[in-house]
């Protein structure tokens, strides 16, 4: 005997006393269909043979004329599909019914799943079964996520009842408890189509798979694509998950900020955890990320499209802002809330990118002025004690000096790891006095004349001239002064003529102006650069009453390396030779004139910049700042900062002659900066590919560096990681890379962000060099040797696969490359292992 009930919007036929529980929980949860009436079968015990047709007596009775969605409860899987094709041709009307296993998911969905693409299937009498949806109720993008796919050997996308999951093939244990969680917590959407990326506990999921997918996604899934980072993935250091994506599709990018949960009318959105559980809801809980329009360009800030804002947050008064009292107002922000003034400061975009905290929401107060502050931080205080418990409890109050560095604001004392306690009465102290610093001694006027007319640029000149920013850097006399700024600090931004620079390639001079003993006082900037000139330039000698001087290191010529350098801010850099000669190829250094220290202590190195180059270091810390907090991966260890700030300050005009002192294989002032360098260096992003460099060789140069067979360069070698436009040099040199660093988070506005830097003591092989021949260039291809990888003479089996990825990158090649800054282009002119 068959009972029917209406509960909620079903029908339930059940032939035992009660409706079962998974019946009534169906039928009270199932939305309304429009277009047909919705029928649970509640078959949970033994039936009799005769079932069936009381079923369809029992439809009959109730006169319904609309199409039938079935829901078999309590039966096997195959039940409904069978069910479905026997009601239809016993009754005359369209039955929908699951084929496969119907898994009933959050908010009343009902998700279909089987091998073979399960789904709701329409069955009608004389007519062919048609596949209707996934899910009902269905979503606009139902038919992007349908099938099980494998994208890799380590990575499967599956399809959920709220979205699609990329996840970890191979630990089937952890998936099966995250995707029991996400089956009955997480709502479908009817507009977005979550897609979760990784799963807690397992390996993280490569940017690769998540390409893959994207590749074979159709054009509805790719619109309503809203990306949730779930678990652990692979993202190069320091880019955020929604950037990363971007980048890697080449195309704009939504992400959700947590995962979904509750209605899908109106779902709140939580992190999640490490293991996986839910962390804080988020404020701002979709984001929109743009590609980065060229390689290594700045990434936009990320777009705020969805956000929520609970009541205590105050009124409205414009996008994503709220009065939260007469004189201050509170943003929503990826990161959670900020507390600032009306008018937002000119750092305001600083703050709109930091990345978000999972496990834990910031209440960035703005901190333009102690007392500012103080009223911001008793606020920011009041709003965190009126948010639900969980966020209150996840809650921290950090000022926007910590949040986003670079700027005037509140020091640390009183700042426990950059964040307030709610309690917390006074944060705010003065900043601690600077140390007291030892000027240099004020050296002796040598008066040096270099005679003749400017001669044609060599490669021995590729590598710039012999001027590192500071006191040292040569100015017109009527400059100076005991208390004008340095010339090299106007140049790192940009601005000011570039007076001091003893000029390489192309420069079309080799002079250097007088430096009296005023510029090189107490007051002046930077290190002191001096040089011993080489007599015989172009048969000109030396002149003690000529124009032009320059002034000699005030300590001397350092012996033995550290103990000089590391009580003397100076530097002894060497000037060379402008007229063409031979190549000749760089010694080997001693371990106290390698720019890169053998030892992973870098005190006394990090000291001696401090005091070298403290007036530099103040004028870019701010910007440098900027690159850190943009780049967290940058920014990890004590000697995050000091390195960085040599990276910068490298690229700049200041660090024009470091190579050519490093090739030198003499010991001296320069050897620790390029220290500090090397290890800012080593933390960038690494650059695997083609490199381009330029040279001007001679034909009989190219067959001498072709016997040389190995090229070992003991100063940073710059490289380009795109094709070049115009880059001087009769020679193209490309190399394979495997270990260079791209530089484009520390490029200025007027820098190189295609540039790539080979760490100092980098070997290459010759793979191949190409003389001149009509209509073709000449070219010298290299490869980068790994460290394990001894350097002999005899060909290995990597040099086969280089020398082909060379040769097929050069048939594919095409456009009219990347121009490179003139001022700029002398970096890249050269050899590596030449002088």
């Amino acid at each position: 005997m068959i009972t029917r009930h209406t509960v909620g919007n079903a029908l339930v036929l059940h032939a035992s006393e009660r409706i079962s529980t998974e019946a009534r929980t169906v039928a009270l949860s199932v939305d309304r269909d429009p277009d047909n009436d919705i029928v649970i079968l509640d078959l949970q015990h033994e039936l009799p043979f005769d079932i069936w047709d009381t079923v369809a007596t029992e439809l009959r009775r109730q006169r319904l004329r609309r199409g039938i969605r079935l829901v078999v409860c309590g039966a096997r899987p195959e039940t409904g599909a069978l069910a479905g094709q026997w009601l239809s041709d016993r009754l005359g009307r369209p039955v929908i019914a699951p084929f496969g296993r119907m898994i009933p998911g959050a908010a009343g969905l009902l998700f279909v799943h089987a091998t073979d693409l399960g789904g709701w299937v329409c069955y009608r009498r004389g007519h062919t079964p048609v596949w209707q949806s996934k899910r009902y109720p269905v979503p606009a993008w139902d038919g992007a996520a349908v099938d099980h796919l494998t994208i890799s050997s380590t990575c499967a996308a599956e399809p959920l009842p709220g979205g699609v999951w990329l996840r970890e093939s191979r630990d089937e244990a952890a998936v099966a408890v995250h995707g029991s969680h996400l089956t009955s917590t997480m709502p479908c959407l009817p507009d977005a189509m979550p897609v979760l990326v990784g799963c807690p506990g397992t390996a993280p999921l490569r940017l690769d798979d998540i390409a893959r997918f994207w590749r074979g996604l159709a054009p509805e899934g790719r619109e309503h694509a809203r990306f949730v980072q779930y678990g652990p993935v692979a993202l190069p250091d320091g880019e955020q998950f929604g950037q990363a994506l971007a980048d890697l599709l080449r195309s704009p990018v939504r992400v959700f900020t947590g995962v979904p949960s509750g209605r899908p009318d109106g779902p709140a959105m939580f992190t999640v955890d490490a293991d996986g559980r839910p962390g804080w809801q988020v404020f701002a809980e979709e984001l929109a990320y743009r590609p980065r329009e060229t390689l290594g360009a700045k990434a936009v800030t990320p777009r705020i499209l969805r956000h929520r804002a609970p009541p205590e947050l105050g009124e409205p008064v414009g996008p994503r802002v709220y009065q939260y009292a007469h004189d201050a107002v509170v943003e929503v922000i990826p990161s959670g809330l900020w507390l600032r003034a009306p008018e937002p400061p000119r750092h305001a975009d600083r703050i709109r990118a930091v990345p978000m905290d999972p496990n834990r929401v910031r209440l960035v107060v703005d901190d333009p002025a102690p007392a500012a502050a103080e009223r911001h931080r008793e606020l920011a205080g009041d709003l965190a004690e009126r948010l639900d418990p969980a966020t209150r409890r996840r809650a921290a109050v950090q000022p926007s000096s910590v949040v986003a560095p670079g700027r005037p604001g509140l020091s640390a004392r009183g700042i426990e790891a950059g964040t307030y306690r709610h309690t917390t009465a006074h944060a705010a102290g003065p900043l601690p006095a600077p140390p007291v610093l030892v000027p240099a001694p004020v050296p002796k006027t040598v008066p040096v004349t270099v005679a003749g007319p400017p001669a044609p640029p060599t490669d021995e000149a590729a590598g710039g001239g012999a001027a590192f920013g500071g006191a040292g850097s040569a100015a017109p006399p009527d400059e100076a002064g005991p208390n004008r700024a340095a010339p090299d600090v106007a140049r790192l931004h940009g601005v000011g003529p570039d007076t001091g620079r003893l000029h390489g390639a192309g420069s079309g001079t080799a002079g250097l102006r007088g430096v009296g003993p005023d510029v090189a006082g107490p007051h002046a900037a930077g290190p002191v650069v001096a040089g011993p000139v080489v007599a015989g330039l172009d048969g000109a000698g030396l002149d003690a009453t000529g124009p032009d001087a320059t002034v000699p290191d005030a300590a001397g010529p350092v012996v033995g390396g550290g103990a000089g350098w590391a009580t003397s801010p100076t530097m002894t850099l060497p000037v060379h030779r402008p007229a063409p000669a031979p190549v000749r190829f760089q010694r080997t250094p001693g371990d106290d004139a390698r720019g890169v220290r053998p030892g992973p202590d870098l005190d006394e190195e990090r000291t001696w910049f401090r005091r070298a180059f403290r007036r530099e270091i103040a004028a870019v810390s701010a910007d440098v700042a900027d690159v850190l907090a943009a780049h967290p991966a940058l920014a990890g260890g004590a000697d995050a900062t000091e390195c960085a700030t040599a990276v910068r300050l490298y690229l700049s005009a200041a660090g024009d002659g470091l190579d050519q002192a490093l090739r030198s294989a003499e010991p001296g002032g320069h050897v620790p900066f390029a220290r500090c360098v090397s290890a800012g260096v080593r933390r960038l992003p690494v650059h695997r590919g083609v490199a381009y460099a330029g040279a001007e060789l001679t034909t009989a140069d190219l067959r001498r560096i072709a016997q040389r067979r190995v090229l070992t360069d003991w100063g940073f070698t710059n490289a380009l990681a795109e094709p070049p436009a115009d880059l001087p040099g009769a020679v193209e040199v490309l190399i394979w890379s495997a270990t260079a660093r791209r530089t484009a988070a520390f490029e200025t506005g007027d820098g190189v962000p295609a540039r790539v830097l080979f760490l100092p003591g980098t070997a290459f092989t010759v793979l191949q060099v190409q003389e001149p021949e009509a209509g073709a260039p000449a070219r010298l291809l290299l490869r980068e040797l790994a460290v394990e990888e001894p350097p002999v003479d005899g060909r290995v089996r990597f040099d086969a696969l280089a020398l082909a990825a060379l040769r097929q990158h050069l048939a594919r090649r095409t456009g009219p490359g990347t121009p490179v800054p003139a001022a700029a282009a002398r970096r890249f002119l050269g050899v590596p292992g030449l002088r």
